[in-house]
């Protein structure tokens, strides 16, 4: 199969850092999430929730997710009492604004935040940021969720994070918004460094981001929000199979020169659990609309087998243990070979599986 067009606008490249404020969400179950289950993998790893800052070639700096804020007891009641009855593990260390500040990016340096979506683990709290920071939203936000409480005792948002400040809602269908790939667009800049990318499904005006990271040639990575929650959403797919030999090993990360040859083993994982080979291991279960949740990820793996694309999810558990971290950027994450050993490293989660058909080559049972 002939992999699809993935046509970007041409531009300017941004600097791109991942802030990780320690945001940590665990005690998880799969089963809420992902499927089919795979045996041994009932929980997910601790996850992060990651935050990008992006600054243009002028400077202008914007974020892209503000990930859990560690006073997280002071959202709306509705918020609170769901996390609170919850079995979750969560907590987070700082706000994302001490974190900028400490190396000398001061609040009113950034001129707008990015909410990927609404959820309580992305949007931090806004209003730590001056009035001149815009918050950005996407379609159908405001009808879903305004106003904020307290006006709106309901509302999972708070009024402060958007009073005072210009709150723009995103609207894909302008006549000066583009398409990336099979996605529309918002030019951010107006100079092709960075795309806000319409990508439904997860959850009310769920938005992605594309920065472009080098010039010739051209390299981006992918900020995916939760458009997927796992790799093993994306990965395989026809044009990302599983390659005969990873390397570095899934399971010895770090073994150097250590390489894993799956040889059935994997193929016999898909189809004990009703899939087909080649096909990602597991599918979403929970979203917004579910159809959209699979016409975002397909669009997503349009660019996820692309050498010069690097995605990164926001609670990716493998990311932070292989790039730079803020104040550092991540620009040079092709030249650091960071894409390849980033590809496969989720297969760590399913470590129990493979472990045990290792053992016993002959008979791989999944129940």
């Amino acid at each position: 199969m002939s992999a699809p067009s993935f046509a970007i606008p041409p531009g300017a490249c941004a600097t791109v850092k991942v802030i990780d404020n320690n945001s940590k969400l665990g005690n998880l179950s799969t089963s809420i999430a992902v499927g089919p289950p795979i045996p041994g993998f009932d929980t997910f790893p601790t996850l992060p929730s990651l935050c990008f800052l992006i600054e243009n070639p002028q400077g202008r700096k914007i974020l892209y997710d503000l990930g859990i804020r560690p006073d997280w007891r002071k959202l709306p009641p509705v918020t609170v009492n769901r996390l609170e009855s919850s079995p979750w593990e969560l907590s987070a260390d700082r706000h994302v604004a001490d974190i900028l500040k400490e190396h000398g990016v001061y609040e009113k340096d950034v001129e707008a935040i990015v909410w990927s979506h609404w959820h309580w683990d992305h949007i931090g709290c806004p209003s730590t940021f001056p009035s001149t920071t815009d918050l950005i939203v996407g379609p159908g936000f405001t009808e879903a969720f305004l106003p904020g409480y307290p006006a709106n005792k309901n509302s999972p948002i708070l009024e402060s994070d958007y009073r005072d400040r210009r709150l723009i809602e995103l609207d894909f269908s302008r006549s000066d918004c583009v398409q990336v790939g099979r996605m529309r667009a918002c030019d951010y800049f107006g100079d092709g460094s960075f795309f806000i990318l319409d990508a439904p499904g997860h959850a009310v005006g769920h938005l992605c981001g594309l920065v472009r990271t080098t010039t010739s040639p051209d390299t981006f990575v992918f900020l995916a929000g939760d458009a997927v929650h796992h790799q093993a959403e994306l990965r395989p797919s026809p044009n990302l199979p599983i390659p005969s030999s990873i390397s570095p090993h899934p399971l010895k990360p770090l073994d150097p020169v250590g390489s894993f040859c799956p040889g059935h083993i994997l193929d016999d994982l898909q189809t004990a659990r009703g899939l087909k080979p080649g096909e990602p291991f597991l599918n979403p279960l929970i979203g917004n609309c579910l159809d959209d949740v699979m016409l975002t990820i397909g669009k997503v793996q349009d660019l996820d087998h692309r050498e010069n694309v690097l995605v990164i999810l926001a609670h990716d558990t493998q990311v932070t243990k292989i790039v730079d971290l803020f104040p550092a950027s991540i620009n040079r994450w092709q030249a650091e070979g960071w894409g390849s050993l980033s590809r496969w490293c989720f297969l760590q989660d399913f470590d129990y599986f493979i472990r045990s058909a290792i053992e016993d080559q002959k008979d791989v049972h999944v129940t």
